[in-house]
């Protein structure tokens, strides 16, 4: 179906920069995601199409490969046929249906719950949807009802009207009008990803008067389940030195999140949704991501500084645990000399 549809968006190549403190060692973790290319977005008109309160689309006996953000999770997916028989026949046959004549549209897919994914991929698909959201209903999971920066931030686009799948409900689409993505996850439309962070920080008044306003960011990652700061405490008491502010992102609301991180000029956080806030971020400012030693993959907010016109800085840190393979579940260890050296590399940059 990639092929077909309206035409929302072009396609384009992005050409990243080289992280500001790169080692020469380091330089196979970055080189290969140097130049990266975003395919045309196109909107796809999709007819008698069924959604489901857990996120998936499907249309008879087949679950359409657009519920998911990649390749591989679709493949998994497919793969449990006893568990796409349970799920097509919970949805057709048990579940309390609901038919919708008007026009529907459809931004999410598996992973668009999360902080990143919501802003690094389904707003985007929003955003180059957005003159259909006056005719259409958007619809979205059950799950994300519950989410307070989904909430706030679909204020910024003004919709004619949102309705959440329930998880007992399929709704039966007469027309879902489904933009297809703006970029693979981790990678970014330049020009899409810059238009959103001005109408977010815009709508959520970030360029308004700066007094008493945080310059310098730490994100702590202290009170998350995992991929935690070790040694958090001597982190802190270094950042701290340098005149960074300790903020919690649970403590904040989202609208409260684009205010503080539109005001500031250097970011510092381990990878994780905490990062994301850099999109709020003016031209210009540095930010310092925490990373898994050896790591080539995940980049994602390597690509999304460099989409966002911000100077990137990293520090590869040991896992705690040995056997931690891979980025997402990883606890580290900061090398504190070396953090006191980046940020203040990142002060006189």
């Amino acid at each position: 179906m990639t092929g077909e549809g309206t035409l929302l968006l072009e396609g384009e190549t992005a050409t990243r920069r080289l992280p500001e403190n790169l080692r020469d060692e380091d330089l196979r973790l970055f080189s290969h995601a140097l130049e990266a290319r975003t395919p045309a977005c196109r909107l796809l008109r999709l007819r008698e199409t069924s959604a489901s309160g857990e996120g998936l689309l499907f249309k008879g006996l087949r679950v359409l490969p657009e519920s998911f953000a990649h390749p591989s999770t679709c493949e998994a997916f497919t793969r449990r046929r006893r568990g796409v028989l349970k799920f097509l026949a919970a949805n057709r046959l048990a579940r309390r249906r609901v038919r919708l004549d008007e026009p529907c549209l459809w931004i999410t897919d598996d992973w668009s719950h999360g902080y990143f994914h919501w802003f690094a991929d389904a707003l985007p698909r929003l955003l180059a949807a957005r003159d259909y959201l006056g005719e259409a209903v958007l619809l979205l999971p059950a799950r994300y009802r519950g989410l307070e920066f989904v909430a706030s931030s679909l204020r910024a686009f003004s919709p004619r009207e949102v309705r959440f799948i329930g998880e007992g409900e399929v709704y039966v689409c007469r027309e879902l009008l489904l933009p297809t993505q703006t970029a693979p996850s981790g990678d970014f439309n330049e020009s899409l990803i810059k238009e959103l962070r001005t109408l977010l920080v815009e709508f959520y008044g970030g360029a308004e008067d700066t007094r008493g306003a945080f310059e310098s960011v730490y994100i702590s990652r202290a009170r998350a389940p995992k991929r935690r700061v070790e040694n958090e405490e001597e982190v802190v008491s270094v950042v701290r030195e340098f005149g960074f502010e300790v903020v919690y992102a649970e403590d904040l609301t989202f609208a409260e999140q684009v205010r503080l991180h539109a005001r500031a000029r250097r970011l510092v956080s381990i990878h994780g949704a905490g990062l994301t806030n850099m999109l709020f971020m003016p031209t210009g400012g540095g930010v310092l991501e925490l990373r898994k030693e050896g790591h080539a993959y995940e980049l994602c907010y390597f690509g999304m500084a460099s989409a966002l016109d911000l100077r990137y800085f990293y520090q590869p840190c040991p896992p705690v645990r040995p056997d931690d393979t891979g980025m997402h579940a990883a606890d580290l260890r900061v090398d504190t000399s070396l953090l006191a050296s980046n940020l203040r590399r990142m002060s006189d940059a």
